[in-house]
Protein backbone atom coordinates (compact mmCIF):
# COMPACT_ATOMS: atom_id res chain seq x y z
CA UNK A 1 0.00 0.00 0.00
CA UNK A 2 2.73 2.16 0.07
CA UNK A 3 3.01 5.04 -2.32
CA UNK A 4 -0.91 4.87 -2.67
CA UNK A 5 -3.90 6.65 -1.57
CA UNK A 6 -4.15 4.33 1.55
CA UNK A 7 -0.81 5.31 2.54
CA UNK A 8 -2.54 8.69 3.86
CA UNK A 9 -4.60 7.18 6.00
CA UNK A 10 -2.03 6.77 9.28
CA UNK A 11 -1.84 10.33 9.10
CA UNK A 12 -5.24 11.45 8.38
CA UNK A 13 -6.72 9.31 11.30
CA UNK A 14 -3.56 10.22 13.62
CA UNK A 15 -4.95 14.29 12.88
CA UNK A 16 -8.54 13.46 13.33
CA UNK A 17 -7.90 11.33 16.50
CA UNK A 18 -5.93 14.50 17.61
CA UNK A 19 -8.34 17.29 17.12
CA UNK A 20 -11.22 14.81 18.37
CA UNK A 21 -9.82 13.84 21.33
CA UNK A 22 -7.20 16.33 22.10
CA UNK A 23 -4.65 13.51 23.24
CA UNK A 24 -1.52 13.56 21.92
CA UNK A 25 0.31 10.87 22.92
CA UNK A 26 -2.38 8.38 21.94
CA UNK A 27 -2.75 9.78 18.70
CA UNK A 28 0.68 9.11 17.71
CA UNK A 29 0.18 5.84 18.85
CA UNK A 30 -2.27 4.90 16.93
CA UNK A 31 -0.82 6.56 13.89
CA UNK A 32 1.89 4.46 14.38
CA UNK A 33 0.03 1.23 14.88
CA UNK A 34 -2.18 1.66 11.55
CA UNK A 35 1.09 2.34 9.73
CA UNK A 36 3.01 -0.43 10.40
CA UNK A 37 -0.02 -2.43 9.97
CA UNK A 38 -0.54 -1.47 6.30
CA UNK A 39 3.20 -1.43 5.47
CA UNK A 40 3.14 -4.81 6.65
CA UNK A 41 0.26 -6.46 4.98
CA UNK A 42 -1.65 -6.41 8.08
CA UNK A 43 0.36 -8.92 9.78
CA UNK A 44 0.27 -8.48 13.28
CA UNK A 45 3.71 -10.06 14.18
CA UNK A 46 5.60 -8.24 11.42
CA UNK A 47 3.92 -4.92 12.63
CA UNK A 48 4.86 -5.41 15.80
CA UNK A 49 8.63 -6.42 14.85
CA UNK A 50 9.03 -3.21 12.71
CA UNK A 51 7.74 -0.95 15.04
CA UNK A 52 10.27 -2.43 17.67
CA UNK A 53 13.09 -1.95 14.59
CA UNK A 54 12.24 1.72 14.13
CA UNK A 55 11.91 2.49 18.09
CA UNK A 56 15.67 0.70 18.90
CA UNK A 57 16.82 2.82 15.85
CA UNK A 58 15.39 6.24 16.75
CA UNK A 59 16.63 5.44 20.11
CA UNK A 60 19.99 4.70 19.01
CA UNK A 61 20.30 7.56 16.21
CA UNK A 62 18.67 10.16 18.43
CA UNK A 63 19.30 9.31 22.16
CA UNK A 64 22.01 12.23 22.00
CA UNK A 65 19.02 14.99 21.27
CA UNK A 66 17.04 12.93 24.10
CA UNK A 67 19.72 13.46 26.59
CA UNK A 68 20.48 17.13 25.81
CA UNK A 69 16.85 17.92 26.49
CA UNK A 70 17.41 16.64 29.93
CA UNK A 71 20.31 18.38 30.34
CA UNK A 72 18.86 21.67 29.45
CA UNK A 73 15.64 20.93 31.93
CA UNK A 74 18.18 20.16 35.16
CA UNK A 75 20.28 23.44 33.99
CA UNK A 76 16.72 25.46 34.16
CA UNK A 77 15.93 24.21 37.22
CA UNK A 78 19.51 25.02 38.89
CA UNK A 79 19.44 28.58 37.66
CA UNK A 80 16.42 29.48 38.99
CA UNK A 81 17.63 27.57 42.53
CA UNK A 82 20.58 29.86 41.83
CA UNK A 83 18.61 33.11 42.53
CA UNK A 84 20.55 34.52 39.45
CA UNK A 85 17.71 34.90 37.61
CA UNK A 86 15.58 36.97 40.20
CA UNK A 87 18.71 38.81 40.63
CA UNK A 88 18.73 39.98 36.99
CA UNK A 89 15.21 41.35 37.20
CA UNK A 90 15.96 43.07 40.68
CA UNK A 91 18.54 44.75 38.31
CA UNK A 92 16.01 45.06 35.71
CA UNK A 93 13.80 46.98 37.95
CA UNK A 94 16.64 49.69 38.93
CA UNK A 95 17.69 49.98 35.45
CA UNK A 96 13.87 50.27 33.84
CA UNK A 97 12.91 53.82 34.34
CA UNK A 98 9.79 53.81 31.95
CA UNK A 99 6.71 51.82 30.85
CA UNK A 100 8.66 51.23 27.75
CA UNK A 101 11.69 50.10 29.55
CA UNK A 102 9.96 47.44 31.45
CA UNK A 103 8.26 45.61 28.64
CA UNK A 104 11.30 45.86 27.01
CA UNK A 105 13.42 44.79 29.71
CA UNK A 106 11.12 41.88 29.72
CA UNK A 107 11.53 41.13 26.06
CA UNK A 108 15.06 41.08 26.28
CA UNK A 109 15.84 38.59 28.89
CA UNK A 110 14.46 35.97 26.39
CA UNK A 111 17.99 36.33 24.63
CA UNK A 112 19.18 35.15 28.00
CA UNK A 113 16.76 32.09 27.90
CA UNK A 114 16.48 30.86 24.83
CA UNK A 115 17.60 27.61 25.52
CA UNK A 116 14.24 26.38 26.83
CA UNK A 117 11.14 27.89 25.86
CA UNK A 118 8.91 26.36 28.28
CA UNK A 119 11.04 27.53 30.83
CA UNK A 120 11.40 31.41 29.38
CA UNK A 121 8.06 31.49 29.80
CA UNK A 122 7.31 30.14 32.89
CA UNK A 123 10.32 31.93 34.83
CA UNK A 124 10.16 35.19 32.71
CA UNK A 125 6.75 36.06 33.92
CA UNK A 126 7.56 35.14 37.41
CA UNK A 127 10.42 37.60 38.00
CA UNK A 128 9.52 40.54 35.91
CA UNK A 129 6.27 40.44 37.05
CA UNK A 130 7.51 42.91 39.66
CA UNK A 131 9.16 44.68 37.14
CA UNK A 132 6.13 45.39 35.20
CA UNK A 133 3.46 45.70 38.24
CA UNK A 134 5.32 48.83 39.04
CA UNK A 135 4.77 50.70 36.16
CA UNK A 136 1.36 48.94 35.93
CA UNK A 137 1.20 46.74 32.67
CA UNK A 138 -1.14 44.17 32.81
CA UNK A 139 -0.36 40.94 32.99
CA UNK A 140 -2.07 40.24 29.47
CA UNK A 141 0.80 42.26 28.07
CA UNK A 142 3.28 40.66 29.83
CA UNK A 143 1.88 37.33 28.80
CA UNK A 144 2.00 38.33 25.14
CA UNK A 145 5.32 39.64 25.09
CA UNK A 146 7.08 36.70 27.21
CA UNK A 147 5.15 34.26 25.05
CA UNK A 148 6.51 36.05 21.40
CA UNK A 149 10.07 36.35 22.67
CA UNK A 150 10.00 32.56 23.94
CA UNK A 151 9.20 30.09 21.26
CA UNK A 152 10.33 32.30 18.06
CA UNK A 153 13.50 33.26 19.74
CA UNK A 154 14.57 29.63 20.86
CA UNK A 155 13.75 28.85 16.91
CA UNK A 156 15.90 31.50 15.65
CA UNK A 157 19.21 30.08 17.93
CA UNK A 158 21.04 26.32 16.98
CA UNK A 159 21.95 25.78 20.69
CA UNK A 160 18.31 25.51 21.89
CA UNK A 161 16.63 22.65 22.97
CA UNK A 162 13.74 23.31 20.59
CA UNK A 163 16.12 23.93 17.75
CA UNK A 164 17.88 20.56 18.82
CA UNK A 165 14.40 18.67 18.51
CA UNK A 166 14.02 20.15 15.31
CA UNK A 167 17.56 19.27 13.56
CA UNK A 168 16.67 15.49 15.13
CA UNK A 169 13.62 15.09 13.07
CA UNK A 170 15.34 16.90 9.97
CA UNK A 171 18.08 14.11 10.30
CA UNK A 172 15.63 11.28 10.53
CA UNK A 173 13.90 12.51 7.71
CA UNK A 174 16.67 13.23 5.76
CA UNK A 175 17.92 9.40 6.32
CA UNK A 176 14.83 8.11 5.36
CA UNK A 177 14.33 10.06 2.26
CA UNK A 178 17.85 10.08 0.82
CA UNK A 179 18.53 13.27 0.43
CA UNK A 180 22.23 14.65 0.45
CA UNK A 181 22.14 17.38 -0.72
CA UNK A 182 21.90 19.41 2.87
CA UNK A 183 23.03 18.63 6.30
CA UNK A 184 20.42 18.71 8.88
CA UNK A 185 21.91 21.61 10.63
CA UNK A 186 22.76 23.08 7.40
CA UNK A 187 19.16 23.16 6.08
CA UNK A 188 17.86 24.16 9.32
CA UNK A 189 20.46 27.04 9.39
CA UNK A 190 19.04 28.21 5.77
CA UNK A 191 15.85 27.67 7.25
CA UNK A 192 16.21 30.36 9.55
CA UNK A 193 15.15 33.35 7.11
CA UNK A 194 12.42 31.52 6.02
CA UNK A 195 10.81 31.24 9.35
CA UNK A 196 8.85 34.39 8.36
CA UNK A 197 6.32 33.68 11.78
CA UNK A 198 8.89 33.54 14.22
CA UNK A 199 10.77 36.77 12.26
CA UNK A 200 7.77 39.03 12.17
CA UNK A 201 6.31 38.15 15.76
CA UNK A 202 9.81 39.07 17.31
CA UNK A 203 9.48 42.30 15.41
CA UNK A 204 6.00 43.08 15.94
CA UNK A 205 6.51 42.53 19.54
CA UNK A 206 9.13 44.93 20.24
CA UNK A 207 6.95 47.65 17.53
CA UNK A 208 3.81 46.96 19.53
CA UNK A 209 5.60 47.74 23.17
CA UNK A 210 7.25 50.58 21.75
CA UNK A 211 4.44 52.45 20.43
CA UNK A 212 2.08 51.04 22.46
CA UNK A 213 -0.33 49.30 20.36
CA UNK A 214 -3.03 47.55 22.17
CA UNK A 215 -5.87 46.40 20.42
CA UNK A 216 -9.03 44.63 20.87
CA UNK A 217 -9.19 43.11 24.54
CA UNK A 218 -5.80 43.89 25.05
CA UNK A 219 -6.51 47.79 25.18
CA UNK A 220 -9.36 47.21 27.59
CA UNK A 221 -6.92 45.11 29.78
CA UNK A 222 -4.14 47.77 29.56
CA UNK A 223 -6.64 50.70 30.08
CA UNK A 224 -8.24 48.84 33.54
CA UNK A 225 -4.78 48.45 34.50
CA UNK A 226 -3.76 52.02 34.20
CA UNK A 227 -7.01 53.57 35.16
CA UNK A 228 -7.41 51.51 37.96
CA UNK A 229 -4.81 49.64 38.92
CA UNK A 230 -5.87 46.13 38.08
CA UNK A 231 -3.60 44.10 36.24
CA UNK A 232 -5.61 41.22 35.66
CA UNK A 233 -9.43 39.79 35.03
CA UNK A 234 -10.13 38.58 38.79
CA UNK A 235 -13.37 37.45 38.44
CA UNK A 236 -11.81 35.13 36.16
CA UNK A 237 -10.97 32.74 39.22
CA UNK A 238 -7.73 30.70 40.17
CA UNK A 239 -5.54 30.30 37.44
CA UNK A 240 -5.28 26.75 35.87
CA UNK A 241 -1.77 25.12 36.26
CA UNK A 242 -0.69 27.61 38.91
CA UNK A 243 1.01 26.46 41.93
CA UNK A 244 1.18 27.50 45.16
CA UNK A 245 4.57 25.54 45.92
CA UNK A 246 7.63 26.59 44.59
CA UNK A 247 10.92 25.10 43.91
CA UNK A 248 13.69 26.46 46.54
CA UNK A 249 15.90 29.68 45.35
CA UNK A 250 18.31 31.38 46.70
CA UNK A 251 17.94 35.13 47.97
CA UNK A 252 21.82 35.68 47.42
CA UNK A 253 22.10 34.89 43.74
CA UNK A 254 24.42 37.46 42.13
CA UNK A 255 23.51 37.87 37.77
CA UNK A 256 26.94 36.13 36.77
CA UNK A 257 24.46 32.80 38.27
CA UNK A 258 22.78 33.69 35.45
CA UNK A 259 25.42 34.78 32.92
CA UNK A 260 28.15 32.96 33.44
CA UNK A 261 26.51 29.02 32.96
CA UNK A 262 24.65 30.73 29.61
CA UNK A 263 28.05 31.98 28.34
CA UNK A 264 29.54 28.34 29.50
CA UNK A 265 27.00 26.80 27.31
CA UNK A 266 27.31 29.04 23.86
CA UNK A 267 30.86 28.97 24.33
CA UNK A 268 31.58 25.36 24.88
CA UNK A 269 28.83 24.34 22.44
CA UNK A 270 30.77 26.26 19.23
CA UNK A 271 34.37 25.14 20.70
CA UNK A 272 33.47 21.70 20.58
CA UNK A 273 31.32 21.95 16.89
CA UNK A 274 34.36 23.75 15.73
CA UNK A 275 36.77 20.57 17.41
CA UNK A 276 34.35 17.84 16.05
CA UNK A 277 34.13 19.64 12.65
CA UNK A 278 37.45 20.50 12.14
CA UNK A 279 38.76 17.19 10.69
CA UNK A 280 39.15 17.62 7.09
CA UNK A 281 37.30 20.66 7.16
CA UNK A 282 38.97 23.44 4.49
CA UNK A 283 36.19 25.97 5.06
CA UNK A 284 33.45 27.13 6.85
CA UNK A 285 31.08 25.33 5.40
CA UNK A 286 32.55 22.31 5.32
CA UNK A 287 33.09 22.35 9.02
CA UNK A 288 29.41 22.99 9.40
CA UNK A 289 28.34 19.93 7.31
CA UNK A 290 31.01 17.75 9.64
CA UNK A 291 30.25 18.59 12.38
CA UNK A 292 27.73 16.80 15.15
CA UNK A 293 25.67 19.81 16.64
CA UNK A 294 23.96 17.66 19.21
CA UNK A 295 27.13 16.26 20.84
CA UNK A 296 28.49 19.91 21.09
CA UNK A 297 25.40 21.00 22.69
CA UNK A 298 25.64 17.73 24.92
CA UNK A 299 29.30 19.20 25.67
CA UNK A 300 27.92 22.40 26.78
CA UNK A 301 24.96 21.36 28.25
CA UNK A 302 27.24 19.22 30.40
CA UNK A 303 29.52 21.71 30.87
CA UNK A 304 27.07 24.72 31.84
CA UNK A 305 25.50 22.57 34.60
CA UNK A 306 28.92 22.03 36.08
CA UNK A 307 29.57 25.59 36.36
CA UNK A 308 26.10 26.37 38.21
CA UNK A 309 26.85 23.30 41.06
CA UNK A 310 30.13 24.73 41.71
CA UNK A 311 28.32 28.20 42.17
CA UNK A 312 26.18 26.27 44.25
CA UNK A 313 28.07 24.15 46.12
CA UNK A 314 30.76 27.32 47.00
CA UNK A 315 28.08 28.84 48.13
CA UNK A 316 27.03 25.90 50.73
CA UNK A 317 24.03 24.50 49.17
CA UNK A 318 22.08 22.41 51.06
CA UNK A 319 22.12 18.57 49.66
CA UNK A 320 18.43 18.40 49.80
CA UNK A 321 17.28 21.39 47.67
CA UNK A 322 19.96 20.46 45.05
CA UNK A 323 18.23 16.88 44.79
CA UNK A 324 14.61 18.09 44.87
CA UNK A 325 15.91 20.89 41.83
CA UNK A 326 17.51 18.32 40.02
CA UNK A 327 14.89 15.40 39.96
CA UNK A 328 11.61 18.28 39.11
CA UNK A 329 14.31 19.51 36.37
CA UNK A 330 14.30 15.69 34.54
CA UNK A 331 10.44 15.52 35.28
CA UNK A 332 9.77 18.95 33.29
CA UNK A 333 11.56 17.15 30.30
CA UNK A 334 9.78 13.82 30.18
CA UNK A 335 6.86 15.01 28.14
CA UNK A 336 8.61 16.15 25.60
CA UNK A 337 10.87 13.94 25.13
CA UNK A 338 8.21 11.15 25.06
CA UNK A 339 6.69 13.68 22.19
CA UNK A 340 10.25 13.93 20.28
CA UNK A 341 10.21 10.04 20.83
CA UNK A 342 6.91 9.29 19.31
CA UNK A 343 7.09 11.87 16.43
CA UNK A 344 10.27 10.51 14.89
CA UNK A 345 8.98 7.01 15.22
CA UNK A 346 5.58 8.53 13.73
CA UNK A 347 7.49 10.09 10.77
CA UNK A 348 9.83 6.94 9.84
CA UNK A 349 6.08 5.25 9.46
CA UNK A 350 4.43 7.86 7.41
CA UNK A 351 8.41 7.97 5.47
CA UNK A 352 7.99 4.29 4.26
CA UNK A 353 4.60 4.38 3.57
CA UNK A 354 5.27 6.85 0.51
CA UNK A 355 3.17 9.45 1.48
CA UNK A 356 5.27 12.15 0.30
CA UNK A 357 5.81 10.29 -3.12
CA UNK A 358 2.08 10.14 -3.27
CA UNK A 359 0.97 13.75 -2.61
CA UNK A 360 3.99 14.68 -5.14
CA UNK A 361 2.43 12.97 -8.51
CA UNK A 362 -1.01 14.33 -7.25
CA UNK A 363 1.01 18.06 -7.09
CA UNK A 364 3.29 17.55 -9.56
CA UNK A 365 0.48 17.40 -12.00
CA UNK A 366 -2.30 19.56 -10.86
CA UNK A 367 -0.43 21.98 -8.78
CA UNK A 368 2.29 24.92 -9.53
CA UNK A 369 4.78 24.15 -6.80
CA UNK A 370 5.06 27.31 -6.24
CA UNK A 371 1.91 27.05 -3.50
CA UNK A 372 3.80 24.92 -1.99
CA UNK A 373 5.38 27.03 0.71
CA UNK A 374 2.09 28.69 1.64
CA UNK A 375 0.20 25.00 1.50
CA UNK A 376 2.65 23.34 4.23
CA UNK A 377 2.43 26.65 6.72
CA UNK A 378 -1.48 26.96 6.65
CA UNK A 379 -1.32 22.96 6.92
CA UNK A 380 1.16 22.85 9.75
CA UNK A 381 -0.16 25.84 11.71
CA UNK A 382 -4.33 24.19 12.02
CA UNK A 383 -2.92 20.77 12.85
CA UNK A 384 -0.12 23.03 15.77
CA UNK A 385 -3.60 24.78 16.65
CA UNK A 386 -5.33 21.70 17.10
CA UNK A 387 -2.95 19.82 19.10
CA UNK A 388 -0.68 22.62 20.61
CA UNK A 389 2.92 20.85 20.07
CA UNK A 390 5.15 22.16 17.70
CA UNK A 391 7.23 19.05 17.77
CA UNK A 392 4.26 16.61 17.03
CA UNK A 393 3.41 18.85 13.94
CA UNK A 394 6.95 19.24 12.88
CA UNK A 395 6.93 15.40 12.68
CA UNK A 396 3.97 15.49 10.77
CA UNK A 397 5.00 17.43 8.62
CA UNK A 398 7.70 17.74 7.91
CA UNK A 399 8.33 13.83 6.05
CA UNK A 400 5.49 15.28 3.56
CA UNK A 401 7.33 18.09 2.55
CA UNK A 402 10.97 16.80 2.44
CA UNK A 403 9.22 13.20 -0.07
CA UNK A 404 7.82 15.76 -2.17
CA UNK A 405 10.25 17.96 -2.87
CA UNK A 406 12.70 15.08 -3.01
CA UNK A 407 10.25 13.61 -5.91
CA UNK A 408 9.35 17.49 -7.33
CA UNK A 409 12.19 20.05 -7.02
CA UNK A 410 14.92 20.08 -4.20
CA UNK A 411 15.09 23.77 -4.26
CA UNK A 412 11.90 24.03 -2.43
CA UNK A 413 13.02 22.00 0.34
CA UNK A 414 14.79 24.90 2.38
CA UNK A 415 11.16 26.97 2.31
CA UNK A 416 9.29 24.29 2.98
CA UNK A 417 11.27 23.59 5.99
CA UNK A 418 10.70 27.10 7.45
CA UNK A 419 7.39 27.43 6.47
CA UNK A 420 6.75 24.44 8.78
CA UNK A 421 8.23 25.43 11.52
CA UNK A 422 6.64 29.01 10.97
CA UNK A 423 3.32 27.19 10.81
CA UNK A 424 3.56 25.35 13.76
CA UNK A 425 4.95 28.33 15.81
CA UNK A 426 1.80 30.14 14.80
CA UNK A 427 -0.56 27.34 15.72
CA UNK A 428 1.06 26.45 19.01
CA UNK A 429 0.99 30.33 19.66
CA UNK A 430 -2.70 30.85 19.50
CA UNK A 431 -3.75 27.23 20.91
CA UNK A 432 -5.33 26.85 24.38
CA UNK A 433 -3.51 23.72 24.73
CA UNK A 434 -0.03 24.50 23.95
CA UNK A 435 2.01 23.98 26.95
CA UNK A 436 3.78 27.64 26.46
CA UNK A 437 0.40 28.92 26.64
CA UNK A 438 0.09 27.45 29.54
CA UNK A 439 3.09 28.48 30.98
CA UNK A 440 3.36 32.21 30.07
CA UNK A 441 -0.27 32.60 31.76
CA UNK A 442 1.17 30.59 34.86
CA UNK A 443 4.27 32.87 35.02
CA UNK A 444 2.25 36.00 34.46
CA UNK A 445 -0.91 35.26 36.45
CA UNK A 446 -3.16 35.61 34.31
CA UNK A 447 -5.89 33.35 32.99
CA UNK A 448 -4.86 31.35 29.47
CA UNK A 449 -8.20 32.29 27.68
CA UNK A 450 -7.37 36.19 28.32
CA UNK A 451 -3.96 35.63 27.14
CA UNK A 452 -4.92 34.20 23.88
CA UNK A 453 -7.77 36.19 22.95
CA UNK A 454 -5.42 39.26 23.49
CA UNK A 455 -2.22 37.79 21.72
CA UNK A 456 -4.54 36.44 18.66
CA UNK A 457 -5.05 40.09 16.88
CA UNK A 458 -1.14 40.49 16.91
CA UNK A 459 -0.67 36.65 16.04
CA UNK A 460 -2.80 37.14 12.96
CA UNK A 461 -1.20 40.10 11.78
CA UNK A 462 2.07 37.73 11.85
CA UNK A 463 0.20 35.09 10.03
CA UNK A 464 -0.92 37.42 7.24
CA UNK A 465 2.34 38.69 6.92
CA UNK A 466 3.66 35.33 6.52
CA UNK A 467 1.42 33.91 4.08
CA UNK A 468 2.40 36.74 1.97
CA UNK A 469 5.54 36.53 2.22
CA UNK A 470 5.38 32.36 1.56
CA UNK A 471 3.55 33.10 -1.41
CA UNK A 472 6.43 35.50 -2.56
CA UNK A 473 8.84 32.96 -1.66
CA UNK A 474 7.36 30.33 -3.63
CA UNK A 475 6.64 32.05 -6.73
CA UNK A 476 10.31 33.72 -6.45
CA UNK A 477 12.00 31.77 -5.04
CA UNK A 478 14.08 33.79 -3.30
CA UNK A 479 13.71 33.60 0.60
CA UNK A 480 15.27 37.08 0.95
CA UNK A 481 12.52 38.76 -1.12
CA UNK A 482 9.77 36.68 0.29
CA UNK A 483 11.27 37.89 4.55
CA UNK A 484 11.21 41.21 3.24
CA UNK A 485 7.57 41.27 2.17
CA UNK A 486 6.50 39.47 5.40
CA UNK A 487 8.44 42.10 7.16
CA UNK A 488 6.93 45.17 4.91
CA UNK A 489 3.40 43.95 5.73
CA UNK A 490 3.53 43.45 9.53
CA UNK A 491 5.17 47.04 9.64
CA UNK A 492 2.25 48.41 7.65
CA UNK A 493 -0.18 46.72 9.84
CA UNK A 494 1.24 47.64 13.05
CA UNK A 495 1.04 51.23 11.29
CA UNK A 496 -2.53 51.18 10.37
CA UNK A 497 -3.49 50.02 13.87
CA UNK A 498 -1.60 52.61 15.56
CA UNK A 499 -3.42 55.24 13.46
CA UNK A 500 -6.41 53.51 14.26
CA UNK A 501 -5.76 53.26 17.60
CA UNK A 502 -4.68 57.33 17.72
CA UNK A 503 -7.89 58.44 16.33
CA UNK A 504 -10.41 56.64 18.63
CA UNK A 505 -8.10 57.31 21.30
CA UNK A 506 -6.99 59.53 24.55
CA UNK A 507 -4.71 60.54 26.85
CA UNK A 508 -4.68 57.07 28.08
CA UNK A 509 -2.55 56.21 24.72
CA UNK A 510 0.54 57.94 25.92
CA UNK A 511 0.56 56.56 29.29
CA UNK A 512 0.20 52.82 28.04
CA UNK A 513 3.24 53.20 26.35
Amino acid sequence: MEGTIFSLLPPIITIAIIILTKRLFLSLGVGIALGALLYNQWNVIDSVANVYSIMTGVLSEDGKVLIFVVLIGVLSSLLYLSGGIYAFAEWGVKVAKTRVQAQMATMLLGFFTWFDDAFSCLFRGAVMRSVTDKYQVSHSKLSYLIHSTSAPIALLIPVSALSAFIVSIIAGVFDKTKITEFQPLEAFLFAIPANFYTISTIVLVFIVAYFGINVGQMRQDEKRAIDEGILFDTTRGKIPGAEDSKLPSRKDGKVADLLLPVLTLIVVTVLSAIWIGSEGSTSALELLKNTDVISALIYGGSSAILVILARLLSKKTPGGHLKVTIVAGVKTTLPSVAILFLALVTAEIISSLGVGQYLASLIKDNMALGWLPVIFFIFAAFISYSIGSTLGTAGLMLPIGAEIVAATDIAFLIPIIGAVLAGTVFGEHSSPLSDTTILASIGSSVHPIDHMITQLPYAGLSSISSIIGFLVLGFTQNVFIGLAAALITVVIGAYVLRNRQQRSGSSFEEIAK
